[in-house]
Formats: structure tokens, C-alpha cells, sequence
């Protein structure tokens, strides 16, 4: 007979192996990976603070145990992870009941934001369009394409979504999108590319009107027989940048199936957007007193900043620079040694670069996060997007380990309280500076061969009023983007009425000379902005 010590080892064992087990599915899940070990790392494996957000839901829903997303940076581990939860099985009471889904508001958060900051001044602004632009080196039908496009609005209410002239958002039964086709001139294939990317630039710039509609609108540019250039742009106000890739992932798949003569195989929403911005709306109230909390007394904008000019105005511009691969990589090793993600090693070198510039010790940055905190949220389109307020504390001249931890802390809090009304952190920080991280990879359409077309971010005709009697205080934003070589494309985007070019060509020499010394020497105080 087995002693009663074993035999409670040996039960402590396989509830151990258990736990692994079903833990490690949902790692596999999250991070699309095929097979997991318990000396794994969570963040070695790709994963970052929008899987951790995920993986602690599907924790709280899969296993019962809630938790938030500090469990994947406190213990990235696999093994580590599983022995946290059985020691919280055995010391906690039983979870809260999950929030129920169902009927409610079919607006998010950023939507909120969107319709009053749109109807708070005359005329009624326009906050303009997502868009992509995708080479196409393969047989298209531009028909069989708008077909796809339809079958996709019909599938998603907020490509249906329209704003009404007094502020009401309706949803149409039907709302087809705008489709058109043009030829590239040239009579050689260098002068038809470099007029296809004339035609996309000013397609890029072409405004819409969420109060007209379509919402979607689709340019084919024929380049060659089997070479288009495909430019598609939603309405901001019904899209995010996240939406893009399920667009994209659903287009391919229905237009494959118009080609083959075969109906579409999408499989039914796993829920409806309205049931997402209702489970959105019932974590306010929880999240409430820690946004309180955060943005006690916090500044309204960074000021003084240098080189802001008095102006009422605004329109974006951008001053792009390169962060090489062999910086790129440090950058992620120091997080990594830190317990952080390469988003916050970036943050914490932005955040001593606005200390710097303006001298103030507390610093409110705002940064979006995709909202999806569960798969199913995956597989919808709209703008679900939920901007993150971050407050940082740059106070006391702290290395630059040091202040990557703070904005560690800062970071992981957010994200697990995500969920508020941002329209009411608006109000309250109306300017904080902003950063703009990307990691999912460059465009294309699946099914066809195809890749990413050049494209500018901004639309310089898109000309904003700040409300009567009031100033422009907003801060230069930064956008960095992952690439496949390793290397990040960056951009310090400015208000063009502001700001003059060579205020932000300065701010980006300074971030890359602070990332290199961050990298460096990560336990020295940073130096001011004079330093080499």
C-alpha cells in the first residue's frame, strides 16, 4: 500500500501535470504555437501584453481562476504559471460568475469618443479612414471582389453603421461598398508602377464622410495583366487597425470560394458586436476606481513644450526614420531581462525623452490596445480598440532599468483594467503624448499572390478644428512598427500647424540616441538631451 505522504505527493504531482496540460492548450491557443513545455517562456514564444490579456481571460473562463495579465510578466514560465493557479485553487474562493453577454449599446468605447468629438464643435469633423494598399501579382476579378465585399458588410453590423446629420447612428439593412477600377498609364512597367503609386497617394488622401457612406471603398489599379495594386479604406468610425487583418483573412477566403463556384464557408460570429460592446460597457463600473485613481490630479497636456506653436488648427504629418535591426534587438533583449515587452522598452525610451524635453516628471502617454481580450473577439470587425491612459513617473533622474520597471508596473495595470470609458479619460488628460505600437506583420490577400504596396499613413488633407476659444496643446506622437528583418519602422507624427519638420527630425535623433545608450548601458542615469 502507497504511505499516505506518497500517495498526497503523487495526487500533488498529476494535479500539477493536470494543470500544465490545460494550460499549455491555452498558451497553444493564444500563441499559435504547436507544441509547449513547462521550462517554456511565455514572451520567447511571441507572446506580448495583448496575448497576455487574452491568455488571462481564457485562464479566469477555461480554469476558473481569475487572474489578470501580471501573471504572464510575474511568472512567463509555463511551469511557473501552473503551480501559481493550483496554489490560487487551493487558498481562493470561487470565481465571481463570468458577465453575461447579451442585448446592449451597439457602440464601443472608442466609438463614444468618436461621435462627440465629431459633433462637439462646427462643422461636424471627420476622423477619416484606415486603409491599406496591397500589390496583387495574380489573376483578379474586380466583380468577384465586390461580391466578397458585400458578403463581408453583410456579415458585420458596423461596415452597416452610418451617423446621421444630428448625431444618430443607425444601422442600414444594406450598405454596398464603393468599388472602382483604373488603369495605370506608361508604356514601360517602371512608368505604370510609379503611376499606380501617383493613383494611391491620391486615393490615400480622398476624405469620406461617415455621414454619407459607404463605409468601405475599394480601388483596383491595373498595373499589368496579372499586377493590381489594391487600395482599401474603411471608416474609422465603424474600424480599427485589427479589423484590417480579419477583413483581409475573410475577403481571401470568401473571394476563393466566388472563384471555385463554391458558397461562402465562413462559419457564423462566435457573437455579435453588440454583445462585445455590452460585456465592454459591464466592466466600466469595475475598472472605475482605478481610473480614478490613476488620473487623480494628473496634467491635462505636456506643457511647456519647446517648439509648439499657438495654433488652433490641426493636421497630421510625419517625419519617418528607421530603427536598424541590431538596435531593434536590444531593445527586446533589455525588456526581456526586465520581464517587460519590446512596446514598454520603447515607451520607457520615449517617456525620459519627453522628461527631457519638457522638463515635467509626470508624463501621461495614451496608447491603443486592440480589445480583444478573448479568441472570439478575434473574429470581429469594428472599432473595438481601447485606448490605454498610461501615467508615468520619470521623477528622481532613475537609470534606464529603473524607469523600464515603473513603466512595467504602469503598463501591466492598464492593460488588465483595459475596459473604461475613454471618453471620460478624454476629458480629463484631453493631450497626452501618444504611442503607436504594431507587431502583426504587413498586409496582403490571402489567396493570391501578393504583398504590401507602398502607402502613406496620414491623410494631410484631414484639417481639424480645436473647439472656439481653444488651442491645440497636442504632443508629437510616436508609431513604431515591427518588420520581418528585425528592424522597426518608426515616425514622430506632428501637428503640421504646430510643429515645424525639423522639431520632430530633432525628437527622433534624440529617441534613437536614448535607445542606443538604453541599450548600452541600461544601469546609468540617461543623460540629458545635450549628451553625445
Amino acid at each position: 500500500m502507497t504511505p499516505y505522504r506518497d500517495r498526497t505527493r503523487l495526487e500533488e504531482k498529476v494535479t500539477a501535470q493536470s494543470t500544465e496540460t490545460e494550460l499549455g492548450a491555452l498558451w497553444r491557443q493564444v500563441l499559435r504555437v504547436p507544441e509547449v513545455a513547462p521550462g517554456d517562456n511565455f514572451f520567447e514564444l511571441g507572446g506580448d501584453s495583448f496575448r497576455a490579456a487574452q491568455l488571462a481571460s481564457l485562464i479566469g473562463d477555461r480554469l476558473g481562476v481569475p487572474v489578470t495579465p501580471a501573471l504572464a510578466f510575474d511568472r512567463p514560465e509555463l511551469g511557473g504559471q501552473a503551480r501559481w493557479i493550483d496554489d490560487a485553487r487551493a487558498s481562493a474562493a470561487p470565481p465571481a460568475a463570468a458577465p453575461a453577454t447579451g442585448g446592449g449599446a451597439a457602440l464601443s468605447t472608442q466609438q463614444e469618443e468618436f461621435l462627440h468629438w465629431m459633433f462637439e464643435g462646427e462643422p461636424v469633423r471627420d476622423i477619416g479612414s484606415c486603409a491599406t494598399a496591397i500589390r496583387i501579382r495574380d489573376a483578379l476579378d474586380v466583380s468577384l471582389l465586390t461580391r466578397a465585399l458585400e458578403a463581408v458588410i453583410a456579415r458585420h453590423e458596423p461596415l452597416r453603421t452610418v451617423v446621421t446629420a444630428s448625431g444618430r447612428v443607425l444601422v442600414a439593412d444594406e450598405l454596398p461598398p464603393e468599388v472602382a477600377e483604373v488603369v495605370a498609364s506608361g508604356d514601360t512597367p517602371p512608368e505604370r508602377e510609379r503611376d499606380a503609386e501617383r493613383i494611391v497617394w491620391h486615393e490615400r488622401m480622398r476624405l469620406d464622410s461617415v455621414l454619407r457612406g459607404p463605409l468601405v471603398r475599394a480601388l483596383v489599379v491595373r498595373v499589368d495583366e496579372d499586377d493590381h495594386v489594391l487600395v482599401l479604406a474603411v471608416h474609422h468610425f465603424a474600424f480599427d487597425g485589427f479589423s484590417l487583418g480579419v477583413m483581409l483573412r475573410e475577403l481571401g477566403i470568401v473571394y476563393s470560394a466566388l472563384r471555385t463556384g463554391h458558397p461562402s464557408p465562413l462559419r457564423p460570429l462566435p457573437m455579435t458586436y453588440a454583445d462585445y460592446c455590452a460585456f465592454a460597457r459591464e466592466q466600466w463600473p469595475r475598472n472605475r476606481a482605478y481610473w480614478d485613481r490613476v488620473l487623480e490630479g494628473a496634467p491635462r497636456d505636456l506643457t511647456p513644450f519647446p517648439g509648439r506653436r499657438d495654433t488652433a488648427l490641426f493636421s497630421r504629418r510625419r517625419h519617418a526614420f528607421e530603427i536598424d535591426a541590431g538596435l531593434a534587438r536590444g531593445l527586446r533583449e533589455a525588456a526581456q531581462a526586465r520581464g517587460a515587452t519590446t512596446f514598454m522598452a520603447v515607451a520607457a525610451c520615449w517617456t525620459w525623452l519627453l522628461h527631457q524635453w519638457t522638463g515635467m516628471t509626470d508624463l501621461v502617454v495614451m496608447s491603443p490596445v486592440p480589445g480583444r481580450t478573448a479568441p472570439e473577439h478575434e473574429a470581429l470587425i469594428g472599432c473595438l480598440v481601447q485606448s490605454l491612459v498610461l501615467r508615468f513617473d520619470a521623477s528622481g533622474e532613475p537609470a534606464y532599468s529603473e524607469l523600464l520597471d515603473r513603466v512595467r508596473e504602469v503598463s501591466v495595470g492598464a492593460v488588465t483594467h483595459q475596459f473604461h470609458s475613454y471618453l471620460e479619460t478624454r476629458l480629463r488628460v484631453p493631450f497626452p503624448s501618444r504611442i503607436h505600437y504594431e507587431s502583426f506583420g504587413a498586409p496582403h490577400f490571402p489567396g493570391l499572390m501578393s504583398e504590401a504596396f507602398p502607402f502613406p499613413r496620414e491623410q494631410e488633407g484631414l484639417d481639424w478644428a480645436a473647439n472656439p476659444g481653444e488651442l491645440d496643446l497636442s504632443a508629437p506622437e510616436l508609431i513604431v512598427e515591427e518588420q520581418r528583418d528585425g528592424s522597426m519602422l518608426a515616425a514622430v507624427v506632428y501637428n503640421h500647424y504646430g510643429y515645424a519638420p525639423e522639431t520632430a527630425a530633432e525628437l527622433a535623433g534624440a529617441f534613437q540616441r536614448y535607445a542606443r545608450i538604453a541599450v548600452e548601458h541600461p544601469d546609468r542615469p540617461l543623460p540629458g538631451l545635450d549628451a553625445g
